[in-house]
């Protein structure tokens, strides 16, 4: 289990990563036109029910506007402390910023991962999706 300073009283583990989709869409002789866009999606739901963190995480890669492929995951964190996460005033899990920015960090480098496993042997063997900040990713759009 995993902690962070910020909300000791919670604990979070990573206990599923589930493979949820991948396309490769480059036509025959293709030739990169310049520097791969990289769209991404990080999304998190909590199951109460379960007491578990579900992270989405989708990566497109586009080349002059055009998708050439992607890679799309679930990560499963399975949470202890559950009763120390707070609900919003619609009645919503709001999940802690420090522990949302450890999860999507998780996510983002295990996609990284998958990518580059998923591309080996073909013209995008040389994409890796760059380092990115997972704080950026860890606005609750929900009120508080």
């Amino acid at each position: 289990m995993s902690k962070t300073k910020e909300h000791p009283e919670i604990d979070f583990q990573l206990v599923r990563i589930e493979p949820t989709g991948f396309s490769l869409t480059v036509p025959d002789g293709f030739k990169q036109t310049g520097e791969l866009e990289y769209v991404i999606l990080l999304e998190s739901i909590i199951n109460a029910e379960r007491q578990r963190l579900v992270v989405t995480n989708r990566v497109d890669l586009r080349d002059d506007g055009n998708t050439v492929g992607n890679v799309s995951a679930n990560y499963y964190f399975e949470l202890s402390g559950f009763e120390h996460i707070k609900k919003n005033k619609k009645g919503i899990h709001v999940v802690p910023q420090a522990i949302q920015v450890a999860v999507n960090s998780i996510a983002l480098s295990t996609t990284r991962g998958l990518l580059f496993a998923q591309f080996r042997g073909t013209p995008l063997h040389n994409t890796i999706l760059p380092l990115i900040d997972p704080a950026d990713f860890s606005v609750n759009e929900v009120d508080e």
